[in-house]
């Protein structure tokens, strides 16, 4: 208990940033401005800024590539959902999962994955090629993975030959 009261009686220190507050403001600027596009690079820590027009234009190229995308012109996220719904209903129905997780697997309002583009800089900086990331985050199948991938966690790690990520080298 004397170290919880120690801990308790401690008082934030702040450290000064290596960013003056004419650089915050202006990184600020920077972020609010609708004309370009900051994102992480695909390896690493570095940033990069495209331009707006740029950025959409290569998004369209990808998603226009017919070797990798297919239009679909009608929405089927609402039936998606109720074939994800089924799914897990049957799993709870048949004993497999229990109602806390399938409460837990249902997304009430799911929504479209959305396609954001890495840099991968690495490759090259003057034509570097960008990669397509589809982010599954408000989708029907959220639950289910994070499900998945609390369920997996324990295993994985016990796999000697297994990377948690990249630093993990």
């Amino acid at each position: 208990t004397s170290i919880l009261n120690e801990f308790v009686e401690l008082t934030p220190c702040v450290t000064p940033g290596n960013v003056s507050r004419g650089g915050m403001a202006a990184l600020r600027d920077f972020r609010c401005n609708n004309d370009i596009v900051i994102k992480s690079a695909d390896k690493g820590s570095a940033i990069v800024v495209w331009g707006k027009s740029d950025y959409i234009v290569e998004a369209n190229k990808q998603l226009l590539d017919s070797s990798t995308y297919r239009k679909d012109d009608e929405d089927k996220i609402k039936q998606y959902n109720e074939d994800t719904c089924s799914f897990v209903f049957y799993g709870w129905t048949q004993g497999i999962i229990n109602q806390e997780t399938c409460e837990s697997m249902i997304i009430k309002e799911p929504s479209p994955g959305r396609l954001h583009l890495l840099s991968k800089i690495h490759k090259d900086k003057t034509r570097c090629p960008r990669r397509p990331i589809v982010s599954g985050s408000g989708s029907c199948m959220e639950g289910i993975s994070r499900h998945m991938d609390m369920c997996l966690k324990g295993i994985i790690a016990a796999v000697p030959a297994h990377l948690r990520d990249t630093f993990h080298f």
